[in-house]
């Protein structure tokens, strides 16, 4: 198969979602967004740059005047002078002459006017930078860059059958971490005899402030340990070091490789179609950085997170039961103070930009479980180079994503002047990171600023389990057609990537 079929085929599979006769909302047609915006550039830099410099030009008449008589006595001049070599005296006195006329003539002279059509220099210059903002104006002031940024997309991913079977994953993964987590203590304490106990590591903790600098590389191995055997058992504590949360990551966790490949095979079918129709962005792009089982207990554990922002691009969660009371997220509006609280039914995701600030509110009674994803939006993979057919439009046109990235430039080259004082590249350099730190304050504001906040319900409550069917047909019907095609399941033939390379701990 050539390229351009394997390009006509994912176009298809692409240009439609199967689901839109489900949505109760009118999403952004991207394509057609998309197009508009070029027509609009393109006819922008022409009305500025042809089109009005014609119109608000000037004719200008300049007038210079000519001394006919002065070009012709000197040729008569250069004529006489000539026949005076060849006739002698004689002609001497006919070149005196026509010198004396020709000094006669200088005073006649003639006027020749020119006109040329001009533009004022300043005029010039204001029509430059009115083309800029024009165009700046028409790229991100539309539904392609202001919808997805301040938009919760709240949508069926899960029936409950399949929640509940991810929490049984979930706890028969804690169980194997927790049997893991006692074999490793058990070996530790015998190899290094000396370590306190577990009470006397709790009490120096707190007298400490949890100053881990203070132990030895055995004794935080160990409090790590005893972290994981404590209730729940065999759940992390302490992976996400500013919001840390219960939870089970499923890469560095004893998940195994069909509870992987389960998890993926849902994802592909009905998230990534809904992400690439309501946020524009191509299915093969998303690679999850962090994907994890959360858990809020309300009486042991863990109840609630704070207030926070995702590192991330995107971030979904999945509620996956309802078997507690409290509980939801809460997204908050920078601009206006103002918030919405979500209580999504089971096996309903909520999809959103990771900038938005949002907290998890405490469960009273009960425990309350869902599926998060932190999701990044690759142009090209990061371990292989491979393009994932990521739009200009979802990249380097779109505020969000782009705040990611100076935001991630602005951290790297903190880091590296914190950790070397010879700094190499310009990214790096105080000036650099200032930049982008700037940059991404202004995003933001931008964002919250012009974007609307809203939250969309897609699907409605009686049509989950209609929508679901049409989203499975249309994956096993993608993936028939690409089989018979010869097609591989890559990111550039836009299959998301789930589980490799993920960031591990993140902030």
């Amino acid at each position: 198969m050539t390229s351009a079929d394997h390009h006509l085929l994912t176009t298809n599979f692409y240009s439609t979602f199967p689901g839109e006769e489900f949505l109760t909302v009118s999403l952004p047609n991207y394509a057609r967004e998309r197009q508009l915006i070029i027509y609009k550039i393109v006819a922008t830099v022409i009305l500025c740059v042809v089109v009005m410099p014609v119109l608000l030009a000037t004719k200008q008449t300049a007038v210079k005047d000519i001394d006919a008589a002065d070009g012709a006595a000197n040729e008569n001049a250069i004529y006489d002078d000539a026949k005076a070599i060849n006739k002698g005296s004689k002609n001497k006195k006919k070149r005196v002459k026509s010198k004396k006329s020709s000094q006669e003539s200088t005073t006649e002279t003639t006027t020749e006017e020119t006109t040329a059509t001009v533009i004022n220099p300043i005029t010039s210059n204001l029509l430059n930078i009115l083309c800029i903002i024009l165009v700046f104006i028409i790229t991100f002031f539309n539904q392609n860059n202001l919808f997805p940024a301040r938009t919760i997309v709240q949508t069926p991913v899960l029936t409950r059958e399949e929640c509940s079977y991810i929490i049984q994953m979930a706890h028969e993964a804690a169980e194997r971490n927790s049997e893991i987590a006692k074999r490793e203590k058990a070996s530790l304490i015998l190899e290094q005899t000396e370590l306190v106990n577990e009470e006397d590591i709790s009490s120096k903790s707190q007298s400490d402030g949890n100053n881990t600098q203070t132990f030895t590389p055995e004794q935080i191995e160990l409090r790590k340990l005893n972290s994981i055997i404590k209730e729940p058992t065999g759940w992390k504590k302490d992976r996400h070091s500013s919001y840390p949360t219960t939870d089970l990551n499923y890469v560095v966790d004893p998940f195994t490789r069909d509870d992987r490949a389960y998890l993926a095979g849902k994802l592909n079918a009905r998230l990534t179609p809904v992400i690439e129709r309501t946020f524009g962005i191509a299915r093969g792009a998303l690679r999850a950085s962090d994907i994890f089982v959360v858990r809020y207990d309300a009486t042991k554990g863990q109840p609630q997170l704070r207030k926070h922002t995702d590192g991330s691009h995107l971030s979904f969660n999945i509620l996956l039961n309802d078997e507690f009371e409290g509980g939801g997220t809460r997204f908050h509006n920078r601009f206006d103070g103002s918030y919405v609280d979500v209580n999504p039914d089971v096996g309903e995701a909520l999809i959103s930009h990771a900038d938005i600030l949002h907290e998890g509110l405490a469960t009273t009674k009960g425990t309350r479980y869902i599926l998060v994803g932190f999701n990044s939006i690759d142009e090209n993979d990061p371990l292989t180079g491979e393009a994932t057919n990521l739009s200009i439009f979802s990249s380097w046109l779109n505020f969000p994503w782009m705040q990611v990235r100076f935001k991630e430039g602005f951290e790297e080259g903190t880091n590296t002047r914190l950790s070397s004082t010879n700094v190499d590249n310009w990214e790096d350099s105080r000036y650099a990171t200032s930049l982008f730190r700037d940059l991404v304050e202004w995003m933001r504001w931008f964002c919250d600023q012009y974007s609307t906040f809203q939250r969309v319900k897609l699907v409605d409550r009686q049509d989950f389990d209609e929508y679901i069917t049409v989203m499975d047909e249309a994956n096993i019907k993608r993936n028939e057609e690409e089989a018979r095609n010869g097609i591989e399941p890559t990111r550039s033939s836009g299959h998301a990537n789930w589980f490799s390379g993920q960031q591990l701990f993140v902030g």
